[in-house]
Parts: C-alpha cells; structure tokens; sequence
C-alpha cells in the first residue's frame, strides 16, 4: 500500500491500469502531499482496531502499544477479526533492520498473510491522512485505490481481497 501521488511519480498509474483487475484508479494523479509519519500510520492502526506483527522497530518506543499481537490467529480471521499479518514500513531514510523514528515519514506499508478485512479497514482509515491510497498485492494483479471519504460498504462489494 502507498500513496497514490508517490506511485504515479514513478510510473505507478499505467503500471496499475495495465493491472489485470483495478478499481478507483483516477484519469490524473492527485496533487502530491506530506506523507504521514510513522506515529500516525501506528495510531491510524489502533484506532481501526487492527493488530499485526511488526517487522520493525521504533527507537525508544513499544510498537505493540500500537500494534499489538493477534489475540487469537486460529480463528480470527473466521469472525471477522482485523489480522494485518507481518507489517512492514517503507520509511525515508531507513534501511534494513535499523528502527525508525515516530517523526519519520512513511512511503510504503507492507502486509503478509492479512486478513482482507483489515488490509480494507486499514486503508480506509489511513487515506484520510495520506490521501488516496494504492492498495495493490504481490503479483500486481489486483490493484486497487482507497480515497478519503470512500464508503467502506461499496468498497467492501469491490474489494477482491
């Protein structure tokens, strides 16, 4: 997942309408904007109710305050719970497994083995602070774009994950 604006910068819009399935892709790029910062992707997290296991580190800070571990993996996704998986952040200026800063900006946000339900719930609740979203999975099959204001019921009726 990641910004819309930073996408189309690279290309990112005509890699995404020669996807084999796509849905909310504008005719143009929307205006570049700030990327929301790692404390505000991890709140946006909580507030949605979300959970996950983070590939990343924040320099003095207990991610899982934020992000804390699946209650129950056996069964969560079975009743609608909202499992991120893995998550990983694409952080300007960090590398590797070195831990990143609340104030540093976020790029990118990885998932693996999410429950659709929460990559979905996710989205919706971090496009209104990093504008629209491209939500898109590995082989870049699906691709999909989450704006603010989107209602979570007709995207949920379009969401191919």
């Amino acid at each position: 997942m990641t910004p819309l604006h930073m996408a189309a910068a690279d290309g990112g819009l005509q890699w995404a309408a020669d996807a084999e399935s796509s849905f909310g892709l504008p005719a143009e790029a929307p205006p570049a904007r700030d990327l929301p910062m790692v404390a505000q992707v991890l709140a946006v997290f909580w507030r949605a109710g979300c959970h996950g296991v983070p590939w990343f580190q924040v320099a003095g800070y207990d991610v899982t305050s934020d992000l804390p571990g699946c209650p129950d993996p056996a069964t969560c996704t079975s009743v609608g719970g909202l499992d991120l998986g893995e998550v990983s952040l694409g952080v300007d200026g960090a590398g590797g497994d070195e831990p990143v800063e609340l104030d540093q900006a976020v790029a990118d946000i990885g998932f693996r083995k999410p429950s659709g339900s929460a990559l979905l719930a996710a989205a919706v609740a971090l496009a209104p602070q990093a504008g629209p979203l491209l939500v898109f999975d590995d082989s870049g099959e699906h691709v999909f774009v989450v704006s603010p204001g989107d209602d979570p019921d007709h995207l949920a009726r379009h969401w191919p994950w």
